[in-house]
């Protein structure tokens, strides 16, 4: 153990190993937000400078015109614009006064041009570019006046490729099409032009720009995106007149970064871009005007980036890397991956129960409505169009009241049937078929619900296996080597089984040669790895004599349960269960059982059970949900119900969503501000179908998250009692007894009569120490 600590000590970090203050944490929030405002106010102020090949810049104008469409602010983006328009006051550069009629138009375009086609967004953007064309034609040589029409020709066509290239980037699924890669390179080549030939503290922000992203891609995608990349932000570069051996410079140190990133060491990795971008400058003569300060700075900036922000760097570039098996055993990745193609058209292939609807004319009513009657072969009544008619506008009340198709039936009176009744019986015995037809159909869609929804979820987990079985890549084989390395020189008894790094986070298993004190065992394994793989790992399951270890994520989860039942016993129709999921995702479920007692517990345990089994299945919360729901069904016939609150923990992002199926509110506190969290859906258990509104938070280190039964809502006279007894609650130390103070609180409060099962569930969010 000795040497364990030794070896140890040398490797510590000391970076992200300590939990910040009060003070720090606000700081580090006001930061964040600081970042994000000015990454909205960045794009307005390149694209006011991106004159591409001599046309004046009205990329700007596309850029809030595709922000406009998609409902996003413009007011950022707009301050871009104004700074922009100051600097050039303070370079000497040329004024150009019409952009700020461009930006007057512009900040009306979201009343204008908001959920509109790419036609109205091309007109707007035409629109507001009219000054440039006009000063060019009327007040400018013939060369002005086509660089001014040229100016809104192309700033019209880049709006809906801007706009595409927003809606990829903002959609939070892998960036793999064709038509989404090239639109959001052109956006980004547009904001390098932008800052081509800005000097800003000694540094060219085109090439801090095209430096970083190069990097990046390197690091997180791996040599072939690096070198390309680079070329690409070189040959972009070159466009505003700057060398184009710096797309040779920027391609090498992207290869190099590229070859070294399955090493899982940053700072390794930048230091070889850094290398390879600035030795080939120095060779080439290219370091000049701020190229090799930029490329200098961003390798130092991103080595000394924390985790949590580089995290959510990896997280979006790793979006333009689809998972795709590696090389290993291909037969059986192959196989799991045709079976995923199977069960998917399977699923697409399930004959839908509902038909379409019978053709009716006068002959098919006297056939449904005169069968049996004595004059059936005399009477012609139902024979005339007109008679067609009426029973198709009875048959359209079916739906309706009793009231209302008694009036609907008195319709049949002036058809002259001498056997009236016999016309009212017939139809009542139509609409009944009707009904029990459409309950058929019904129960038929939702069992083909089931069905697809289940087989779909086995396809999701066929791809995913698939991705799994294909082996450990080169770079999983390097961690590998490393570990067993490791376990080498300290003699530990233990086998390293696999080593994968699992969406850009490391896991390892191991065999220990002696299963006592396995918990010691896995201790010291945690810090052997941690050491070894240069990231703080965490112990995630000990087994006999196996022990698994996985990169510990940012974010952790404290948790508070607190409940009573009836008259305060402990007999409680309330069932929650707190913990995380095989695929890292924090999940806390809460569920209310109709009624009192062990019946209603047993009815929720039952749904929090199912809840949490599918989401380790790997069912999405959707296919969850509508799975449940289904089971419930199938097993009570919609005679009992239980509410749901759902909740799901990004523990990488901090990102939580929310579904509510009939639960009390619940409550987002973050500092001395109150959020109020609802649904108006139904309990699982009573309709076929699941209409959850998701609630989707980016929650931040200290914020609680507050979920109750009705009974502890109902405890309280108005919702400002609530209030301020959640408040309350808050201020206690631990979120265990913020969860108790709040019982004891409601519990005091319901004194009046208003009893039933409460149950409080405190989560509180905070930074991995």
């Amino acid at each position: 153990m000795s040497d364990v600590q030794a070896i140890l000590r040398k490797k510590k970090r000391t970076k992200d190993r300590w939990m910040p203050g009060e003070r720090t944490r606000r700081l580090q929030e006001t930061a964040v937000r600081a970042a994000r405002i000015a990454g909205q106010i960045l794009p307005g102020f390149l694209l006011s400078f991106a004159d591409v090949m001599g046309i004046p810049s009205g990329f700007h104008a596309a850029w809030m015109a595709a922000l406009a469409v998609m409902g996003e602010s413009v007011l950022w983006p707009s301050g871009g614009c104004v700074l922009a328009f100051i600097m050039r006051l303070i370079w000497g550069l040329p004024l150009r006064p019409e952009m700020l009629i461009t930006l007057g138009v512009m900040l009306i375009a979201p009343a204008v041009i908001f959920r509109r086609g790419a036609w109205a967004m091309m007109s707007w953007t035409v629109l507001s570019l009219l000054p440039t064309a006009a000063i060019g034609v009327f007040a400018g040589t013939a060369a002005d006046g086509m660089r001014g029409v040229a100016c809104v020709a192309v700033s019209a066509m880049s709006a809906p490729v801007m706009l595409r290239g927003l809606r990829a980037l903002k959609g939070g699924r892998a960036i793999d099409g064709m038509e989404d890669r090239v639109a959001l390179g052109y956006a980004v080549g547009m904001l390098l032009c932008g800052g081509a030939r800005m000097l800003i503290f000694g540094l060219n922000v085109g090439m801090l720009g095209a430096a970083w992203i190069t990097l990046c891609m390197g690091l997180y995608l791996g040599v072939a995106a690096g070198a390309v990349t680079g070329m690409a932000g070189g040959l972009v570069l070159a466009f505003q007149g700057m060398p184009v051996d710096l797309s040779v410079a920027l391609g090498v140190g992207g290869f190099l970064g590229g070859m070294v990133q399955g090493l899982g060491r940053r700072w390794l990795t930048c230091l070889c871009f850094a290398m390879g971008c600035g030795l080939t400058m120095l060779l080439s003569g290219t370091g000049a005007q701020g190229n090799l300060w930029a490329v200098l700075g961003a390798s130092a900036g991103m080595a000394l980036l924390g985790r949590a922000p580089a995290e959510s760097i990896q997280q979006l570039f790793r979006r333009f890397a689809p998972e795709r098996p590696s090389a290993g055993d291909a037969y059986a990745a192959s196989a799991l991956a045709n079976w995923e193609k199977t069960v998917e058209a399977m699923a697409r292939a399930v004959p839908s129960p509902v038909e379409g609807e019978e053709t009716r004319n006068a002959d098919w009513w006297k056939t449904r409505l005169c069968a049996g009657c004595p004059e059936e072969a005399e009477c012609t009544c139902m024979l005339e169009e007109k008679a067609a008619q009426r029973a198709e506008m009875v048959w359209a009340s079916r739906h309706a009241e009793e009231e209302k198709w008694s009036l609907a039936l008195d319709q049949l009176r002036g058809l002259g049937c001498g056997r009236l009744y016999h016309l009212w019986q017939g139809m009542e015995e139509l609409r009944g078929e009707d009904a029990a037809h459409e309950r058929q159909v019904q129960r038929s869609c939702h069992q083909r619900d089931m069905l697809v929804t289940h087989m779909q979820a086995m396809a999701g987990a066929a791809r995913r296996f698939a991705q799994l079985s294909a082996g450990e890549s080169w770079w999983d084989g390097v961690s590998a080597r490393q570990l067993r390395k490791r376990l080498s020189e300290l003699a530990f008894p233990a086998t390293l089984i696999y080593a994968r790094r699992v969406q850009g986070h490391a896991q390892a298993a191991f065999e220990l040669q002696r299963s006592t004190e396995a918990d010691v065992q896995a201790e010291e394994l945690r810090q052997i790895a941690s050491a070894a793989l240069d990231v703080p790992m965490s112990v995630a399951g000990v087994e006999e004599d196996r022990v698994l270890l996985a990169e510990t994520p940012l974010w952790t989860v404290e948790a508070g349960m607190a409940a009573c039942g009836v008259d305060g016993s402990r007999e409680n129709g309330d069932t929650h269960w707190l913990g995380q999921l095989a695929d890292g995702r924090y999940l806390a479920a809460l569920s209310d059982g109709m009624g009192h007692g062990a019946l209603a517990r047993q009815e929720s345990g039952q749904t929090v059970t199912l809840l949490r089994l599918c989401l380790e299945a790997g069912y999405t919360r959707a296919q969850t949900l509508t799975a449940v729901n289904g089971m419930m069904l199938l097993a009570s016939r919609g005679e009992r119900f239980s509410t749901v609150d759902l909740v799901t923990i990004d523990l990488w992002t901090g990102q939580a969503t929310l579904d509510k199926l009939g639960a009390a509110s619940s409550r987002l506190l973050r500092g001395h501000s109150m959020t109020e969290l609802s649904g108006d859906a139904l309990p699982l258990g009573i309709l076929e179908t699941v209409e959850s509104r998701a609630c989707v938070l980016r929650l931040h280190a200290g914020d609680e998250l507050v979920l109750m039964t009705d009974g502890v809502e109902d405890a309280f006279g108005s919702r400002t009692e609530l209030d301020n007894a959640i408040r309350e609650a808050a201020s206690e130390p631990t979120a265990q007894t913020a969860a108790d103070r709040l019982l004891r609180t409601a519990r005091d409060a319901a004194c009046d009569g208003r009893k039933d099962d409460m149950s409080v569930l405190v989560l509180r969010l905070g930074k991995t120490a």
